[in-house]
């Protein structure tokens, strides 16, 4: 049977950079863009690409997905 407890799991791409104990400045880096573009990002998550969502993934070590990449 599985487990439908860690399928409703959903978290904000701010509420995990900083569960994970990274800054902006990580996450910047991590995708080779400012610091600036990024807090655009997470403001705004629907615009990160596929690609980007599957770094951010892996570096803050959550799957993609609970990472709520919306609005």
């Amino acid at each position: 049977m599985k487990n439908k407890e860690n399928d409703d799991f959903k978290i904000t791409l701010e509420a995990a950079r900083v569960n994970a104990g990274k800054n902006q400045r990580d996450m910047a880096n991590l995708l080779d863009i400012t610091v600036q573009t990024y807090i655009k990002l997470e403001k705004n998550p629907s615009k990160i690409t596929y690609e980007q969502g599957k770094k951010i993934s892996n570096f803050l070590n959550i799957p993609q997905k609970y990472i709520i990449f919306l609005p």
